[in-house]
């Protein structure tokens, strides 16, 4: 047991691609509070969520298991979600059998895994008015509630040692936006430049990717809303984005400053992280599904505190996955993690100390958003190399991330990477083999009409596969 148990504090933002942030080296964002948490602190380079959907990555993280062990698969709809059994240990029930005060504020879509904690309701408090080129929806005013009730929290002085979470939405609105500018449209004039577009906008090789990845606009609504966009319609998208992340940036530093008010700060170690990214417009993508691209799956984490160094490096060594969270935190209090978890503890590294890692790669797992289609997918990221496997068409991708970041040219077809293919296929195979992991027998669904336009997503037309089958059902149900 430590000589004392830290107080910890948790930031959660949703949607939010680490490489959005400036303090990993966006130039177009305008994240001051982050920016500043990680200079006092450090960040980790290669961070990875268990699934690009919100529902399986929380579920997952809160229990340290990956989403095929804890059940959670999808967001729900079509596939009713399972909630995290009572004899599953989760962070809340650990950390609140040993005396902590677990206290969770804003979003919780958990399926039950942040078990332990006490919920503050969730509520609405109105911004001021928005850019007209914007839309405000239950997002934006979530979050205003949610930090005034942690902000109130933390003046009450609660009594230590306190586990807080706050768990906010932004840049999530993002997926609202997109809704309100669906199919040809004329944006907005803005104040300012436009983003640039990312140098992977534009994709060479659609049709060398997996079916699941080619037809993304036919099993997601937002991309199909967004199928018929310009590049400026995208450069706007962006605009949005950033404008929705300098939002949780403040609401950020709203929480930080009355954490160093309430006297906390020297007895509290802060964790930002997000659950998944976001497309950014890489590959024409908004928002994320079904695919494990950089943008949509790697993230930030961002950690500040008494016994963490505090020179702002940014930490290239070990790949990290966000199921290392519970492992970490579980080492700060001193508590044995649960068994059979595979996450490790962070602790070392942000100590100072480089340490060989115990693991040479992270995974990332998809099923399905609502069941509307069902194309399970894996995805391993080694220290170089992505490799990715979906059931459907038997689909593969596979980049070197060192020469080739932004995911351009899959190598699945490369003579010249046959053995580094063979050598990831095996890892995965072996993976799925000592996790119990279920993938190979899972069943694709896909109704053919959803794969029958040219490659391209500028190609769809109409809705995607989860509108068109609720706006049938309606017509059938009308008679």
């Amino acid at each position: 047991m430590p000589d004392y148990l830290p107080n910890i504090l948790l930031i959660c933002a949703d949607q939010l691609a680490q490489r959005a942030i400036g303090a990993y080296g966006d130039p177009w964002a305008r994240t001051p509070n982050l920016d500043r948490l990680a200079q006092e602190g450090v960040r980790f380079a290669n961070v990875y969520t268990p699934c690009p959907l919100c529902m399986p990555a929380r579920a997952a993280y809160w229990t340290g298991r990956l989403p095929h062990q804890t059940g959670v698969l999808s967001n729900g709809r079509r596939l009713p979600v399972p909630q995290i059994p009572d004899c599953r240990p989760t962070l809340g029930s650990l950390f609140s059998s040993i005396g902590y005060e677990c206290v969770h504020f804003g979003k919780a879509h958990d399926a039950g895994a942040l078990r332990g904690f006490r919920h503050y309701p969730t509520g609405q408090i109105r911004e001021p008015e928005l850019p007209p080129h914007l839309g405000a929806n239950a997002d934006t005013f979530i979050d205003r509630h949610t930090t005034h009730a942690c902000v109130e929290y933390l003046r009450q002085r609660p009594r230590s040692p306190f586990l807080m979470i706050a768990d906010l939405n932004n840049p999530h609105n993002i997926c609202g936006y997109v809704g309100a500018n669906r199919g040809p449209h004329k944006d907005q004039p803005i104040p300012g430049p436009l983003p640039d577009l990312p140098p992977n906008f534009e994709v060479e090789d659609f049709s060398k990717r997996p079916l699941p990845v080619q037809f993304i606009c036919c099993s997601h609504n937002r991309l199909a809303q967004a199928a018929e966009w310009t590049p400026e319609n995208y450069r706007h998208y962006l605009a949005a984005y950033y404008y929705y992340l300098e939002m949780v940036d403040a609401q950020i530093g709203e929480i930080l400053s009355a954490l160093d008010a309430g006297g906390h700060r020297d007895r509290t170690r802060v964790v930002f992280y997000s659950d998944h990214g976001d497309g950014l417009a890489s590959h024409r993508l908004v928002t994320k599904q079904v695919s494990f691209a950089e943008e949509a799956t790697r993230v930030p984490l961002i950690v500040r505190g008494p016994g963490v160094v505090d020179d702002g490096r940014l930490i290239q060594r070990p790949l990290v996955s966000l199921l290392d969270l519970l492992p970490t935190l579980c080492d700060w209090a001193g508590i044995p993690p649960p068994e059979g978890l595979w996450g490790m503890s962070l602790q070392p590294w942000l100590e100072g100390r480089d340490l060989e890692p115990l693991r040479d790669y992270v995974v990332s797992e998809w099923y399905s958003e609502w069941g509307y289609t069902i194309s399970p997918g894996r995805m391993l990221r080694t220290s170089r190399y992505k490799y990715t496997r979906y059931l459907e068409g038997d689909g593969e991708e596979l980049y070197d991330l060192e020469s080739d970041p932004f995911e351009t040219r899959t190598l699945i077809n490369e003579a010249s990477h046959a053995q580094v293919l063979a050598d990831h296929r095996r890892r995965l195979e072996l993976l799925i083999r000592q996790s119990e992991d279920p993938f190979f027998l899972y069943e694709v669904k896909v109704d053919p009409r959803w794969r029958s336009h040219p490659p391209g997503y500028y190609n769809h037309r109409g809705p995607a596969a989860p509108e068109w089958t609720e706006q049938r059902s309606k017509q059938t149900a009308l008679g």
